[in-house]
């Protein structure tokens, strides 16, 4: 095997790289070493010595240099994580570049309780409870062994190594639980570590047998129109619908009041909750995941006499018709000629819209009609409307479901205009 050693220079990853040999048997090495900038003359330092241990021992040594900061902020994410995400970006790069089957990081036995415990403050679900492991390309080597024991290795090999005096920080919640919280568990439970060690085992099958469950639930893991009738009809629907929705990063509360809202019957439809990435919307039958972006609106679509038209990926289809018998139709509106006159536009939703309904009294907003058809968000993006040219807000139609009182067929009326939806999905149909 070809085996790719992570090495910053610290005691844990320089003690894997020394017993390297040892724990990857016939294997060849190279070191890779992570230059993220953020300690100054100190990081060119690590650098240096790593550089210095490889060209001793003739081992190949990748090196780069990273603008961690600047990456953190471009993307909105703390100085730990960034460099997570770029460290691990390179390492998969090596890898298919240079052919090495497998990375080895240091991880040791209180990092992996600090995961542990960072996970459960962090709300991550059964997957955070396994804590870390060797998994695909990552060999973890060092994770039986603890910092006291990679200390006594490091003096009895004299191994060289730096300090990295930003592991004492304890505005770092990783330090925090190594300096404030782990002392606490070792009083308590001198064998702490190989509790964890075992428990965190344990919820590993646990775990397992959980992602068996989900795999054969009937719903696809990456689906974002879910039937509710199946979803619900699970003896664990909130474990299914907690892990359906990890992709949209939702806070505990968020999570809670979804799951209330589905426990509910009567007034759920419409529903939407929000993530930092997504909206879920609930419909009368489905529930909806879908991309936080906003809606791309549609250009209004001028209406110069009968015929196809194209608006919003549908085609709406303008037809000259005889009044008598017209209105038999379900989804197709037939309005008074007279009353409709070309030209006349489609367009979508705008805020303030309004009309009489067909046989209603008095204005109603088209906002209100929403809500009383229970119409979700995406319902109301879709929705498709007839409208006099320019800027009125009484409009002609909502095409599909209602059109105004004065376009009404009535014995006087000599013709007719067919309104439909001919193709592409119909707004009233959930989506």
């Amino acid at each position: 095997m070809k085996i790719l050693l992570a090495v910053s220079g610290g005691i844990d990853s320089m003690c894997m790289a020394t017993m390297a040999p040892e724990l990857f048997r016939e294997s060849g090495f190279s070191v890779a070493h992570c230059n993220f900038g953020l300690r100054g003359a100190d990081s060119d330092a690590d650098e240096a010595l790593v550089r210095t241990w490889c060209d001793a021992r003739g081992i190949p040594c990748f090196v780069r240099h990273f603008d961690t900061a600047g990456y953190a902020a471009r993307r909105g994410i703390s100085i730990e994580m960034a460099a997570r995400e770029l460290r691990y970006a390179w390492f998969r790069d090596l890898c298919e570049t240079h052919g090495f089957d497998a990375v080895a990081v240091a991880h040791n036995a209180e990092d992996n309780v600090e995961t542990l415990l960072l996970h459960l403050l962090r709300g991550t679900g059964g997957r955070g409870l396994r804590g870390l492991s060797s998994e695909g390309r990552i060999l973890r080597p060092l994770l039986g062994w603890s910092r006291e024991q990679i200390r006594a290795y490091a003096r009895e090999h004299d191994v060289p190594y730096r300090e990295d005096a930003s592991n004492a920080d304890t505005r770092f919640r990783r330090n925090r639980l190594r300096h404030e919280v782990l002392p606490v568990f070792r009083e308590l439970n001198p064998s702490y570590l190989q509790t964890f060690a075992r428990e965190m085992q344990h919820f590993a099958q646990e775990n397992d047998i959980a992602e068996d469950y989900f795999r054969g639930c009937g719903i696809a893991p990456e689906a974002d129109d879910i039937p509710l009738d199946t979803l619900l009809g699970l003896k664990h629907w909130r474990y299914v619908l907690f892990r359906l929705t990890e992709r949209c990063k939702l806070d505990g509360q968020t999570f809670d009041a979804l799951c209330r809202t589905l426990e509910g019957t009567l007034t759920r439809s419409g529903k939407e909750f929000r993530s930092p990435t997504h909206r879920i919307v609930i419909t009368q039958h489905s529930l909806l995941i879908l991309p936080l972006e906003e809606p791309t609106v549609p250009e209004p679509v001028c209406i110069p006499g009968p015929g196809d038209y194209a608006f919003g990926g549908r085609t709406i289809r303008i037809e000259q018709a005889e009044p008598a018998g017209a209105l038999d139709t379900p989804g197709v509106l037939v309005a008074d000629a007279a009353a409709l006159p070309f030209p006349f536009q489609l367009r979508s939703w705008r805020e303030g819209d309004w009309m009489q309904p067909f046989g209603m009294q008095g204005r109603k907003k088209l906002s209100d009609l929403f809500a009383d058809l229970k119409w979700s968000r995406p319902q109301k993006e879709a929705a498709v409307i007839a409208a006099p040219c320019g800027e009125d807000s009484h409009v002609y139609a909502l095409l599909g479901v209602r059109m105004d009182e004065s376009l009404r067929i009535t014995e006087a009326s000599r013709s007719a205009v067919r309104l439909r939806i001919a193709s592409g999905s119909d707004p009233n149909s959930g989506r």
